[in-house]
């Protein structure tokens, strides 16, 4: 299948979610954390601006399928820091490997 045909393709009424499953943001009722999780969670945001300003990111923007906040996940947050970090090491290497400019 050609790149312009995947992109084209019609999602099969099998693969469409239905709209009652999905869980709204407004749905998901939020219990307060407690001051242990709140300390992770700042964590996890230190080091993502920590990252972001290191490699030159001034925005970025994400959104999980369940319809719930990303910034409230210490998990989701540590893991966008991840791809983050692995993606600027990639750009590192491959300007590295690149060579002298003609």
């Amino acid at each position: 299948m050609g790149l312009r045909n995947f992109l084209n393709r019609r999602s099969l009424p099998t693969e469409v979610e239905d709209p009652s499953v999905v869980a709204r943001a407004e749905d998901v009722e939020r219990k307060p954390l407690t001051a242990e999780q709140l300390a992770d969670l700042e964590a996890a945001r230190a080091e993502l601006l920590q990252l972001a300003g290191e490699v030159g990111v001034k925005s970025l923007n994400a959104c999980p399928r369940d319809g719930s906040r990303w910034q409230d996940d210490p998990e989701t947050i540590r893991a966008i820091t991840a791809v983050l970090r692995e993606a600027h090491l990639e750009e590192q290497l491959s300007s590295e490997d690149a060579g002298p400019a003609r």
